[in-house]
C-alpha cells in the first residue's frame, strides 16, 4: 500500500494544529525529541540562510562566509529552546556552503576544518518549513497562493557535497572528503574566490548543536574563525496505514537531494515524495483531519445597535427604485459606525457612476474590516490604472481567502508583463471563480494556444461565466451553428451580460424576429438611462468632452444596443427616437453615434450649433483614434465648404464654430503627421473668410485663435 496519502504534513500550511494523541510525530520519544503538540507548517521562501562567523575580531585580508541550504527545516520561536532569538534547525544531509575570497594582495588558504558536537538536547519546535519545487496542483484558499508562488520561485536543488561532516562517530566527528581529488587545503588567489560544500550528517533525532572551526592562513598569519550550527534527523512526518505501525519518514525520502552517506552516489529520484504530498495547499481543522477552504480571519468590527434594521430599510428603498432615499439612510448608518452600511453605500455609489465616491465609502468599510470591500477597492484602483494600490488591496482580500481577488491580482501581474505569474493564479483560481478560466482562455488565445483556450472558454461558460458564454456563442456563430450561438448568447443575456444581450438581439433581428430583438436591446440600453434622459443630457458647450472619461463604456453591450436602436428608428424615419437612443450612446463615448447626431442635427433639425457641440464632444473623447479624428474633421471641413455658398442659412457664430472645430481637428492630426498641414491651413482660411464676411465678433475671436495656432506651429 502506498504510504504517500498518509504523510502527516499533507497541506497543513500556515495553520496551527493538534494531531491525534496516537500520532508518533507528536509524541515525546525516548531520546527526548518533542516536535510539539501544535505545529505550523509553512512554504519555504528563504531556503538559503547565512550563518554569522565568529572569531574574526580584526579586519583580515579575506572574507569567509557560511550559509545553510536545507529543503526542510524546523523553527523554534524565541524562548522555546531557551534562546532569545528564533532557531532554524535544518535536516541532516543539507548543504553547508563555505566561500573564501582574497580581498588583499596575498593568497589566502583554508587549511583545515574541524567539527565538534557541543550539545544533544530535546528537540522542541513549533513550526516546520518545506521547500516547494513547483506550484501545487490545488490550492484551497487564496491566502496560500503568494507563499506557494514565492516558495516555488525560490526553490533550488541542493549541490552534491565535497565533504561529509559525520557528527555521530565517537569520540569526535569525522570529516570525509567525497571526491577523487582532495578539496583541502582550499586556496584563493588575490582578487579571486573559492568555495566548497559540506553535508552535515546525523541519525540523531534530537537538537544537535555543533561547531565548525576553520584554520585560515594569509600573509604569514593564522585565523581560526568558527560557526555555531544546528541539525536534526527528525522530519516529524510518519507514514501509517491500518495494517502496520507508523514509520517515521527520513528526509531523503521526502527530498532525495539531501545527502545520504548510505545511499548510492549520484543517484537521485526523479520526483521527490514532497512534490506529491505538497500537491494540495490548504488549511486544516485543529484536529488535523479536515481540509478547510478559508483561513481563520478577524471578524468585522461590531455593528452599532439598530444598524441591521436600518440597512434592511435602505435595501427595501433601493429595491423600490428610490436610490437617493436608500443612499441617505445608508449614509446615516455608515456615519454612525456601520461598516456594512458603508460597504453597501459604496456599491450603490459605484453603480450610480461615481467611482471616486465609492472609494471613499469602501475605505470606511475596509477600516472596519468588511472583507468584501478589499476586492472592490482593488478593482477600482485597477480601473484607475493604479497597479500598486490594486495589488495592495487584492492581496489584503486574498489574505482572508477571497478567490475573486486572486483573479484581479492576475490582471495586475499580466499588465506588468508577468504572464507566467498571471497564468499560475488564474489556473488555480479557476476551481472557485469561473472568470479565472475566462481570463486564462484570453491569455492562451493571445499566445496562440487556441485548443487550450477553446477548452477553457467552454469550461468557464458551463460554470456560469457570462463573458465566456459570449465567446462560445461567437464560436458557434462562426461555425454556422446559429442555434448554439442563440443558446449561449441567451445564457449570457439571462445572466445580465450586456454584450451577450446585444449579440442575441442582433441575431434575432437578422433572422426576422425584429420585435423580440428590439425589446431585448431596449432593456439593455436603458441601463444607460431612459431615452428621455438621453435627450436631456446633451453636452452644453464645446468644452464638455474635455473631462469626459469613457473607461471602456463606449465598447459595451449597452452602448451598442442604444446605437442600433437608433439605426432602427432612423430607418423608420422616427427621428425623435433616433435622437434619443443616439444621444445615450454618444454620451457614453460611441463615436459613430456622435457622427449620426451631427448628421441628424444638421440635416433634419437644421441645428448647426448642436451639430458642432457634438463634434467638439467627439474630439474630446478619451481614446479617439487618428482615423476617427480624420473622419470627423473631414465631415466638418465639408460643412465649412458648404457654408461658403449657403452661409445665409446659418447664424454666423454657429458657422464659425464649425470651421473652428474642423481647424482644431486638423491641428491635432498635423502634430502627428505633417501631411494634414494643407487641410489645417485650408480650414483656417475658411474661418478667416467667414469672420471677414460676417463681421461676427465670435467669428473674429475664433479666427484669431486658429491663426495664432497656425503661426505658432511655423
Amino acid at each position: 500500500m502506498s504510504v504517500f496519502p498518509a504523510l502527516k504534513a499533507l497541506a497543513r500550511h500556515g495553520h496551527r494544529w493538534a494531531g491525534p494523541g496516537t500520532d508518533p510525530a507528536d509524541q515525546t520519544r525516548e531520546d527526548g525529541t518533542i516536535l510539539g503538540s501544535e505545529r505550523s507548517n509553512y512554504d519555504m521562501m528563504r531556503p538559503v540562510r547565512p550563518v554569522p562567523v565568529q572569531g574574526l575580531s580584526d579586519n583580515p585580508p579575506f572574507t569567509v562566509r557560511a550559509s545553510v541550504h536545507s529543503q526542510l527545516a524546523h523553527i523554534a520561536s524565541p524562548g522555546l529552546l531557551g534562546t532569545p532569538e528564533a532557531v532554524h534547525i535544518p535536516l541532516t544531509g543539507h548543504n553547508l556552503l563555505l566561500s573564501l575570497a582574497a580581498t588583499g594582495e596575498d593568497e589566502v588558504v583554508l587549511r583545515t576544518l574541524r567539527a565538534e558536537v557541543t550539545g544533544r538536547l530535546p528537540l522542541r519546535v513549533d513550526g516546520t518549513s518545506f521547500a516547494r519545487s513547483r506550484m501545487p496542483d490545488m490550492v484551497l484558499s487564496a491566502d496560500l497562493l503568494e507563499s506557494a508562488q514565492r516558495a516555488a520561485r525560490a526553490y533550488r536543488r541542493l549541490r552534491g557535497p565535497d565533504v561529509a561532516v559525520l557528527l555521530d562517530p565517537s569520540p569526535a566527528p569525522v570529516l570525509a572528503e567525497l571526491g577523487a581529488n582532495p578539496v583541502l587545503p582550499l586556496a584563493a588567489m588575490p582578487g579571486e574566490s573559492a568555495a566548497l560544500t559540506c553535508a552535515p550528517v546525523t541519525d540523531d533525532g534530537r537538537w544537535v548543536r555543533w561547531r565548525l572551526t576553520a584554520e585560515i592562513v594569509c600573509a604569514g598569519r593564522v585565523w581560526r574563525p568558527w560557526w555555531d550550527l544546528t541539525v536534526t534527523a527528525t522530519t516529524g512526518l510518519a507514514a501509517f496505514s491500518g495494517h502496520a505501525a507508523s514509520v517515521p519518514q527520513h528526509v531523503c525520502i521526502l527530498y532525495p537531494d539531501h545527502f545520504d552517506p548510505g545511499g548510492p552516489r549520484g543517484q537521485r529520484a526523479a520526483e521527490s515524495v514532497a512534490d506529491r504530498i505538497l500537491g494540495v495547499a490548504a488549511h486544516t481543522s485543529r484536529d488535523g483531519k479536515r481540509l478547510l477552504q478559508m483561513p481563520s480571519r478577524p471578524d468585522p468590527d461590531p455593528e452599532p445597535p439598530g444598524a441591521a434594521e436600518v440597512i434592511r430599510r435602505a435595501a427595501s428603498l433601493a429595491r423600490a427604485g428610490d436610490l437617493p432615499g436608500a443612499a441617505e439612510i445608508y449614509r446615516s448608518a455608515a456615519e454612525a459606525g456601520s461598516g456594512r452600511a458603508a460597504y453597501l453605500l459604496g456599491r450603490l455609489t459605484q453603480d450610480r457612476g461615481d467611482p471616486d465616491g465609492a472609494v471613499r465609502w469602501y475605505e470606511k468599510a475596509a477600516a472596519r474590516r468588511v472583507h468584501a470591500s478589499y476586492n472592490n477597492l482593488g478593482m477600482l484602483a485597477l480601473l484607475h490604472g493604479d497597479l500598486d494600490a490594486a495589488e495592495r488591496w487584492y492581496r489584503r482580500a486574498m489574505d482572508v481567502g477571497d478567490w475573486v481577488a486572486a483573479v484581479g491580482l492576475g490582471i495586475v501581474m499580466e499588465k506588468r508583463g508577468d504572464e507566467v505569474g498571471a497564468e499560475e493564479l488564474w489556473r488555480l483560481a479557476g476551481r472557485n471563480v469561473p472568470a479565472a478560466h475566462h481570463n486564462l482562455a484570453v491569455l492562451y488565445q493571445r499566445q496562440g494556444r487556441l485548443r487550450e483556450a477553446d477548452e477553457l472558454f467552454t469550461r468557464a461558460a458551463e460554470a456560469g461565466n457570462a463573458q465566456a458564454a459570449v465567446h462560445v456563442g461567437f464560436r458557434c456563430h462562426e461555425a454556422g451553428d446559429q442555434d448554439g450561438a442563440e443558446r449561449w448568447w441567451r445564457t449570457a443575456a439571462d445572466a445580465g451580460d450586456a454584450e451577450g444581450a446585444f449579440h442575441l438581439g442582433l441575431l434575432l433581428v437578422r433572422e426576422g424576429r425584429a420585435r423580440e430583438g428590439e425589446r431585448l436591446w431596449e432593456r439593455t440600453a436603458e441601463r444607460l438611462g431612459t431615452p428621455r434622459q438621453g435627450v436631456t443630457s446633451m453636452p452644453s458647450g464645446r468644452d464638455t468632452g474635455a473631462s469626459h472619461r469613457i473607461g471602456g463604456m463606449a465598447e459595451s453591450g449597452e452602448v451598442y444596443a442604444a446605437y442600433h436602436l437608433g439605426l432602427l428608428s432612423w430607418e423608420r424615419e422616427d427621428h425623435e427616437a433616433a435622437l434619443a437612443w443616439w444621444t445615450l450612446a454618444a454620451g457614453a463615448g460611441h463615436l459613430a453615434a456622435v457622427f449620426r447626431l451631427c448628421e441628424l442635427h444638421l440635416t433634419v433639425r437644421s441645428d448647426l450649433l448642436e451639430c458642432v457641440r457634438w463634434a467638439s464632444f467627439g474630439l474630446g473623447l478619451e481614446g479617439v483614434s487618428d482615423r476617427q479624428v480624420d473622419s470627423l474633421a473631414a465631415g466638418l471641413r465639408e460643412i465649412a465648404e458648404q457654408l461658403a455658398d449657403a452661409a445665409d442659412a446659418y447664424e454666423p457664430g454657429a458657422a464659425a464654430e464649425a470651421c473652428f472645430v474642423a481647424a482644431e481637428a486638423y491641428r491635432r492630426l498635423t502634430a502627428r503627421d505633417g501631411a494634414h498641414r494643407p487641410a489645417w491651413e485650408d480650414s483656417v482660411r475658411h474661418l478667416a473668410a467667414l469672420a471677414e464676411w460676417s463681421g461676427s465678433s465670435r467669428a473674429r475671436e475664433l479666427a484669431a485663435i486658429a491663426e495664432g495656432w497656425l503661426w505658432a506651429a511655423g
